[in-house]
């Protein structure tokens, strides 16, 4: 009896101990961070590490279902709008609202304000 409690016990703690990771973030965290109290300039490198990130998360998306994360596709099309890049824009919104359907709305809406 002992033996099946331990058996049990030991099954439970591997299956727990298995972390599934939906979503890769790579260095976003400390990105976004120094973007934030830098200066505002697109041309600043804080910007350019931005963008060098979402592209990162964007275009070589890791984790359980191989997808970017919520957002970063809207985050970054926003960012190609600040640069100028605006059809490039137009396609990550509407990745963003093809991948995550419940976006679709607010995205719309975006895209709207933004004359795209």
């Amino acid at each position: 009896m002992k033996k099946y409690i331990l058996l049990v016990l030991f099954s439970v703690i591997c299956i727990c101990s298995c972390n599934k990771v939906l979503y890769t973030h790579y260095d976003y965290d400390e990105t976004v961070y120094f973007f934030a109290k830098a200066d505002k300039d697109l041309e600043s490198k804080e910007v350019k590490k931005l963008v060098k990130s979402y592209e990162k998360i964007v275009k070589n998306p890791k984790g359980e279902n191989n997808v970017p994360p919520p957002g970063s596709y809207a985050d970054y099309a926003y960012l190609k709008y600040l640069q100028g890049e605006l059809e490039e824009a137009r396609q990550y919104f509407q990745k963003e609202y093809v991948t995550y359907p419940e976006s679709k709305t607010y995205i719309e809406s975006v895209m709207q304000k933004l004359g795209l």
